[in-house]
C-alpha cells in the first residue's frame, strides 16, 4: 500500500484496518481499527487532517481530500459506496454514501443518514440524522429511513469489517 510522509506528518494506521496495495494515503491521515480500504481509493490528507473512525469501509476508487485550514471527519461505521468523492465533509456514525456521491466542502451528514448514489450534496448543506438525500442538487427525499434500511446499514458496516480482517489475513498477490 503506497502511504507517503508529507511535511513530516506520516498517516496512521490502525494494525487491524485493511488498506489495499493499490489505495494511496498520504499525509495527516488517521485510519480506526476494522476498516476496508479498497483498490484504487485514495485518502488525501495533504492540507489537512483525514481521520476515519472504526469500521469505516471506503470501497473501490472512492477519493477522500480536505482543503486548507479544513478537515474531514469520517466516523466509525460509516459506508462509503464505489467511486464516492468526499470534500470537507463530517459524516457521523453510520453514514451511507452511495456510489458515485459527490460531498461537497462543508457537507455534515447526522447519524445514519443515507445519500442516494449518483447525488451531489452542495457545499454546506446538513442531512439531519435518518434522513435521505437524492439527486443533483440532493434534496431531502425521506426524514426517516426504516427499521429495516437501518440494520442493513448495520449489517454492511459489520460485513466490511469482516471483510476487511478476511483480506488481511488471506489475500496473497500472485505472481
Amino acid at each position: 500500500m503506497p502511504s507517503y510522509q508529507l511535511q513530516g506528518k506520516i498517516p496512521r494506521i490502525d494494525a487491524d484496518a485493511f488498506i489495499h496495495p493499490e489505495a494511496v494515503v498520504i499525509g495527516e491521515a488517521s485510519i480506526g481499527a476494522g476498516c476496508f480500504v479498497g483498490p484504487g481509493a485514495v485518502i488525501r490528507a495533504d492540507f489537512g487532517p483525514i481521520t476515519l473512525g472504526e469500521g469505516v469501509s471506503l470501497q473501490d476508487n472512492a477519493v477522500i481530500h480536505v482543503s486548507p485550514g479544513s478537515r474531514v471527519l469520517i466516523e466509525d461505521n460509516c459506508i462509503i459506496g464505489h467511486g464516492a468523492l468526499l470534500h470537507d465533509v463530517h459524516l457521523a456514525c453510520g453514514c451511507v454514501i452511495g456510489m458515485g456521491a459527490v460531498l461537497l466542502f462543508d457537507v455534515i451528514c447526522g447519524e445514519e443518514s443515507f445519500i442516494a448514489a449518483g447525488a451531489v450534496v452542495t457545499r454546506g448543506t446538513k442531512i439531519p440524522e435518518g434522513a435521505v438525500a437524492a439527486g443533483n442538487p440532493a434534496k431531502i427525499i425521506r426524514h426517516e429511513i426504516s427499521l429495516e434500511r437501518a440494520q442493513q446499514a448495520r449489517d454492511g458496516a459489520r460485513l466490511y469489517r469482516e471483510l476487511a480482517s478476511l483480506y488481511r489475513e488471506t489475500m496473497k498477490r500472485l505472481p
